[in-house]
C-alpha cells in the first residue's frame, strides 16, 4: 500500500542523542516529511510524556528519532496511553541503535508511512523496585541486563567530557575504557533465578534478557538471531571468575564469543530474579531501578516500522 499523507504524524527527537547527526535529521524531516509535526525532548524521561501526549492528540504516527533509549521512552509513552494501535517508527540515530541493527531503515522518511513496510512486534515488561522501595513497570524493545554489564552500562552512558569524546573517536574504545573500570573490581554474585516459573540458584556474572540480539551498540553474545516469536532470550554468564569474565568481555568486544562455555542460552516466556544485595536493572540502556525484579513478554502488542 503506498504512503498515507493523509496520516497525522508528529516526530520526537532527542537533540542531545548521536553524534553529529541532528542537523542532518532535521533537515530530513522537513524534505521528506514535511507535514509532520516536530517535537523534541529536553529532559530523561520526557519522551515517555511526548508519547503519550501523541496518543491522546490522535496521531497516527509517532516517529522516534534517536537511539534506543529515545525509542524506548516514546514506546513506553504510547503504551501507557493505550496506543496499540499506533504506528511507532523508528528513525536510528543515536550512539546505540540495535533496534533497527539487522534491519534496513527507510532511506527516505516519507515511506515511514507505507503501510506494507508495517510490522507486529513483541514487547518486553520488566517490574523492577525503585530506590524508594516501591515497584515499577517498564515496557522494553531491546535488552534487559542485571550484573556486569548493567553496571559497564551505567558507566557507558554518562554524560562525561571524557565518554563524549572517546564516543566520538571510537565507539568500541568507550565501552572498553567503562569495561575495564568496572571488571577491575567485579565478583559474581549470587542469585535466586526463576526461568518459566523453574527456580534455582546461582552464581552469575550476569543475566541478559533480550528481545533482539544486539546490545550496547552491536555487541552480542555469539547470536545474531533474535529469539522466536513470543519469547524472550534469556543469557546467563556464569562459571568464571573475574580473568575469565574479561577474556570473555573481549571476545565479546571482538565478535567472537558463540560458543563460549560460560555462556548459558535459554529461551523463555518469564524471567525472575533477586539477589541479597540488590543489583541494578538496565531496561534499553538505561539503569530504572533494582532487583528483584521480574521479566515477561507480551506478543504482537505494538505496530512497528523501521
Amino acid at each position: 500500500m503506498a504512503a498515507d499523507e493523509n496520516d497525522p504524524v508528529v516526530c520526537i527527537t532527542n537533540p542531545t542523542s548521536g553524534v553529529r547527526r541532528r542537523d542532518t535529521i532535521m533537515r530530513r524531516i522537513a524534505a521528506e516529511l514535511p507535514e509532520a509535526q516536530c517535537w523534541s525532548t529536553r529532559y530523561p524521561g520526557h519522551g515517555i510524556a511526548l508519547g503519550r501526549q501523541a496518543v491522546e492528540d490522535g496521531y497516527a504516527t509517532v516517529v522516534a528519532i534517536g537511539g534506543d533509549g529515545t525509542l524506548s521512552e516514546v514506546a513506553n509513552g504510547v503504551l501507557e496511553a493505550g496506543g496499540e494501535k499506533v504506528r511507532l517508527a523508528y528513525v536510528p540515530a543515536g550512539t546505540c541503535n540495535d533496534f533497527a541493527r539487522g534491519l534496513r531503515p527507510v532511506t527516505d522518511l516519507g515511506d515511514l508511512l507505507d503501510r506494507t513496510r508495517d510490522r507486529e512486534t513483541d514487547v518486553g515488561t520488566v517490574t523492577f523496585t525503585r530506590p524508594d522501595g516501591t515497584r515499577d513497570q517498564r515496557y522494553f524493545l531491546v535488552s534487559c541486563t542485571v550484573g556486569l554489564i548493567s553496571v559497564i552500562g551505567q558507566r557507558f552512558t554518562e554524560k562525561t567530557p571524557v565518554n563524549r569524546v572517546l564516543k566520538r573517536l571510537n565507539l568500541q574504545l568507550a565501552e572498553t575504557t567503562s569495561s575495564i573500570r568496572t571488571l577491575a573490581g567485579w565478583r559474581p554474585v549470587a542469585v535466586r533465578l526463576e526461568l518459566d516459573g523453574e527456580a534455582s540458584h546461582q552464581s552469575i556474572s550476569n543475566l541478559a534478557v533480550l528481545k533482539v540480539p544486539y546490545f550496547a551498540g552491536g555487541l552480542t553474545f555469539g547470536r545474531t538471531q533474535p529469539p522466536r516469536a513470543g519469547y524472550l532470550d534469556a543469557v546467563r554468564v556464569s562459571g568464571v571468575g573475574r580473568l575469565g569474565v574479561a577474556g570473555l568481555m573481549w571476545q565479546v568486544f571482538r565478535g567472537a564469543a558463540a560458543g563460549h562455555p560460560a555462556i548459558h542460552r535459554q529461551e523463555v516466556r518469564t524471567v525472575c530474579v533477586d539477589a541479597d544485595s540488590p543489583l541494578p536493572v538496565e531496561v534499553d540502556g538505561e539503569i530504572v531501578g533494582y532487583t528483584p525484579a521480574e521479566f515477561s513478554i507480551h506478543p504482537s502488542c505494538l505496530t512497528t516500522v523501521v
